[in-house]
């Protein structure tokens, strides 16, 4: 019996990926059509033909906004996308440190954090936030650090990703001689964001890279305050992994 042929899988376009991404982040704003079906249900009993024109008009005000929200893709659909994003930074990354993948001498170490307050380049509308299925949440907007270690030194690449849009902001990076780093660690610290509701969140916890010089690289990656605010957990933001390979690597460099 011939086989036919497997069809291939269809692909996700740039534009539609995006779209989708801002489908799953959205929020439907149900109380206008519901107020405006509610006040088309009492003007029916007054106008017949009105009323059915607002029921109408409510009714399609309320699918449009619904229809996003069920169009929108699940939660590990959209970490997976989140994490191709992150490869492509990672790419991006080295083209900016001028570094070429053989000389790295391990994988590339990425910490990601959630942002959640007004941030430079990032318009408001844009800082929003979903509690999965999962109870796990997924921010918009996310602070993206990427060390890449080479035989001797290692570089760093930073920027605040706006993944509805697939935009890196506020790029920086850095060079460190391993001598040079005095401290890989976390800790708790004092901070001053607000978030939308207007609570100020006063203290983080932050990944932080210190070296000699003064310079430190340093990354929000959780707060007991953002997860009483979203009411769930925050997705793995690599901080262990990354933790663990950095001093790894130090302390076989600084034998």
């Amino acid at each position: 019996m011939a086989i036919s042929p497997s069809l291939p899988m269809p692909t996700t376009s740039e534009d539609d990926k995006r779209q989708r991404v801002r489908n799953y982040f959205k929020r439907a704003n149900l109380k206008g059509p519901i107020i405006l079906l509610v006040i088309a249900l009492i003007v029916l009993t007054q106008s017949v033909g009105f009323g059915l024109l607002m029921l109408l008009a409510g009714g399609g005000w309320l699918f449009l906004e619904l229809k996003p929200i069920l169009d929108a893709p699940g939660d590990q659909t959209v970490d997976s996308w989140l994490v191709d994003d992150i490869d492509n930074l990672k790419k991006r990354s080295m083209e900016r440190l001028n570094i070429d993948s053989s000389e790295l001498i391990r994988d590339s170490v990425v910490i990601r954090g959630p942002i959640l307050w007004n941030t430079n380049g990032v318009p408001v509308i844009d800082l929003t936030w979903k509690k999965g299925k999962d109870d796990r949440t997924r921010f918009s907007i996310n602070a993206v650090t990427i060390v890449h270690l080479t035989e001797h030194k290692l570089s760093s690449y930073q920027c605040v990703y706006n993944f509805l849009k697939g935009v890196p902001l506020n790029e920086s990076d850095d060079e460190f001689h391993y001598r040079d780093v005095v401290a890989v660690s976390t800790r708790d610290d004092s901070t001053n964001y607000t978030l939308p509701n207007g609570t100020i969140m006063k203290q983080a916890q932050f990944f932080k890279l210190a070296v000699s010089s003064g310079d430190k690289i340093e990354v929000v990656v959780n707060s007991s305050e953002l997860l009483k605010f979203t009411g769930g957990s925050i997705v793995d933001t690599g901080l262990d992994t990354a933790i663990k390979a950095l001093r790894k690597v130090l302390g076989e460099k600084k034998i």
